[in-house]
């Protein structure tokens, strides 16, 4: 026999109405139960009758999942793992995930074929005038990796994340720290150069900047050229690079001018994403709880499905600093240019 949600409830220790309301995404239950709830919704094999229940309660039972084009969605990518945590809390509380790419209409498709019973936005280049169609059509939304005022959204604290990783730099001893980025104005890259500038202003160094560089706007080659205009302009003793993918471009553009990671120029990077773990050295890097992000979206979609009238809430996620290679401290290296105090022995933690 199929199980039911009278065994999960026993087997949790619950009420089949406890059950229920956490199958269906419905708000008033805690962290602890939920997560009990699921577990063992899973572990029996246990799925609402999906058809029934979305005839019954006038829905699709989908939930809608809006890139923008330019960024792909295999497993290893930022918004890929964003996507693996939206649908895996999509598929616990029986509901499936239809993405798209296009966001070029004043209304994706699957809104106005009304596939979807709401939608997540993943990423700060989701074209702000589709924001204001979709809240004016009363669609439920969460924003993913960006974050405005009147809608819901869970994010990466950028600035704090920045913060750390410019300060760890710091107490290595290094004074000249460059910032590189893809594009100046990206929501998410902005925010990490203003933690980069907070934490040279509270530790007493001044910002220059001739130690800041961009690449190319929304080209695939601008990770490669920001590390190569900051070196045409002064030669730093670290950087710090506004994602992964930037800052190994970085190491590339460093060894390429006959020069050394770490021991003349230490790079930090920011996501931990797959590539942090195959640069040489290996990247120390800020990581991001991508799939925690997709989770933490998909459960706050599913909340507003059930009370649409509830005020937002923004849920704003730590970064972790993951020390390898790149940046000497796994090593105990001690820089040469700009010290202050001898190099910090610090214990390597990699993913």
């Amino acid at each position: 026999m199929s199980p039911t949600i009278s065994d999960v409830a026993a087997k949790v220790g619950v009420s089949p109405s406890t059950v229920s309301r956490v199958l269906n995404g419905r708000p008033g239950i805690s962290e602890e139960t939920r997560s009990k709830v699921l577990e063992a919704a899973r572990e029996l094999g246990y799925y609402p009758a999906m058809a029934g229940r979305g005839l019954a309660l006038g829905r699709t039972e989908n939930l809608g999942f809006l890139i923008h084009h330019r960024h792909t969605l295999n497993p290893d990518s930022f918004y890929g793992g964003v996507l693996a945590g939206v649908d895996s809390e999509a598929r616990a509380h029986g509901f499936h995930v239809i993405f798209s790419a296009d966001t070029s209409e004043k209304l994706p498709a699957m809104v106005k074929e009304q596939r979807v019973d709401g939608l997540i936005l993943a990423g700060c280049d989701i074209p702000g005038d589709l924001i204001v169609a979709l809240k004016a059509q009363e669609v439920p939304l969460v924003l993913v990796d960006n974050h405005l005022e009147k809608v819901d959204s869970v994010f990466t604290d950028n600035v704090g994340g920045a913060y750390e990783a410019v300060t760890h730099l710091i107490h290595l001893g290094l004074k000249r720290i460059g910032f590189i980025c893809e594009w100046f104005g990206d929501l998410s890259f902005a925010e990490r150069f203003e933690g980069y500038k907070l934490a040279l202003q509270e530790h007493g160094l001044p910002y220059d900047e001739n130690l800041a560089a961009e690449g190319l706007p929304r080209e695939p080659e601008s990770r490669c050229v920001a590390m190569r205009r900051l070196l045409e302009k002064v030669i730093p003793t670290a950087v710090f690079a506004a994602n992964d993918t930037t800052a190994a471009e970085a190491i590339r553009a460093i060894k390429e001018r006959g020069l050394k990671v770490p021991e003349d120029i230490a790079v930090v990077g920011f996501d931990d994403g797959a590539i942090a773990l195959h640069t040489e050295p290996p990247l120390t890097t800020m990581r991001v709880f991508r799939e925690k992000m997709g989770i933490m979206a998909a459960r706050r979609l599913l909340e507003l499905i059930e009370d649409p009238d509830h005020p937002p809430i923004h849920t704003k996620l730590s970064a972790q600093l993951i020390i390898r290679g790149s940046c000497g401290a796994s090593r105990g290296f001690s820089k040469s240019r700009g010290v202050d105090h001898p190099g910090l022995d610090l214990l390597a933690h990699g993913g």
